[in-house]
């Protein structure tokens, strides 16, 4: 989101706050009515002070729901936006090499791609301290033969992956499916 956006939503976002808070206030009657905001809102500020019963609580959780949805929308605005996510390749004294995680996902799964029998796959990549973790869901055709499959899965993305970027993959966990029936027929090789 651009910053002018984020401006935006910040500033209606406090009105809103300051209005819930003015509301809950006059409706707890923890503060006069002509204290607050003297001359504006009067009629609708005094019609919730003479609130009473039901509608006195229920001007009150909506008071409060609101305030809490405010700060949550605040909170969401000032926490720093998604950053991509990069695994190091490489550094020197002439530079650093880094990779996108998201597009070792798609190296990965172009790989698979090529693999017979596999018609969709996704995959997500886990970085731990020996290396990657490379965790595929592949939709096979029906009546593959998924450990054959899974197997050749695993060599092909691996060894892919590893001479393409220079990074160590140390497991590539694969959880297939089936393809429903009406997409094809039994594979057969």
């Amino acid at each position: 989101m651009s910053v002018f956006n984020r401006v935006v939503v910040v500033i209606a976002s406090l009105i809103i706050l300051v209005g819930a808070v003015i509301t809950l206030v006059v409706a707890t009657g923890l503060n006069t009515l002509y204290s607050l905001l003297y001359g504006w809102f009067q009629p609708q500020l005094q019609a919730i002070a003479d609130a009473t019963g039901g509608s006195a609580a229920g001007i009150i959780i909506v008071s409060v729901a609101v305030i809490l949805i405010m700060i949550g929308i605040l909170l969401l605005e000032f926490k720093p936006a998604h950053q991509p996510s990069y695994l190091l390749i490489s550094s020197t004294e002439l530079g650093i090499t880094t990779i996108d995680k998201d597009s070792v996902c798609l190296l990965a799964e172009k790989t698979a791609l090529n693999v017979h029998s596999v018609h969709d796959i996704r995959c997500n990549i886990t970085k731990s301290v020996e290396g990657l973790i490379i965790s595929c869901r592949p939709s096979v055709a029906l009546g593959s033969d998924v450990v054959e499959v899974g197997t050749e899965l695993q060599a092909k993305i691996k060894e892919t992956v590893e001479r393409l970027t220079s990074l160590t993959v140390i497991k590539v966990d694969i959880k297939t499916k089936y393809e429903s029936m009406e997409a094809k027929g039994l594979a057969v090789r």
